[in-house]
């Protein structure tokens, strides 16, 4: 078992070295336009409702983040919304997007698990928190040389 968390842990530290070394800026921009705003605002409203269920279909948003060539808002960006409006399509992400989609499954199922529970903690704290941090992370990828 120590050996399995191991190589988890090198794997996720390795695509996030990845991630910060050769990131490609337009990945995090495209995400920027649609796909991280929605997320952003699902966790943060299902934190605020404290409802495991919207958390759960959120991880599994992640999830499929990190299965997909694309994150599952991308492609009803690609497929619906640049036809209303005649942007271009997405096309492509770059390794922060698994990173991302990592921490985020994360982050849902621990909260999931404190709602579940019942543990005491100020849930709209934990809200303004996730939503700095994200636009922290995404800052950090725009910014970065």
């Amino acid at each position: 078992m120590k050996n399995l968390l191991g190589k988890i842990k090198d794997r996720f530290f390795s695509k996030w070295l990845v991630c910060s070394i050769i990131s490609d800026k337009k990945s995090v921009q495209y995400g920027i336009r649609f796909s991280y705003p929605i997320y952003i605002s699902i966790v943060f409203i299902a934190i605020l409702l404290e409802n495991p269920l919207i958390l759960l279909i959120a991880a599994l948003i992640a999830f499929l983040g990190i299965k997909l060539p694309l994150h599952p808002f991308d492609y009803i960006y690609n497929f619906g919304v640049t036809k209303l409006i005649g942007l271009h399509k997405i096309p492509g992400r770059g390794s922060e997007l698994q990173v991302n989609s990592v921490v985020a499954i994360l982050f849902n199922l621990l909260v999931g698990v404190f709602i579940i529970t019942e543990v005491s903690i100020n849930f709209s704290a934990l809200a303004i928190i996730y939503a700095l941090s994200s636009l922290f992370f995404v800052c950090f990828f725009l910014l970065k040389e």
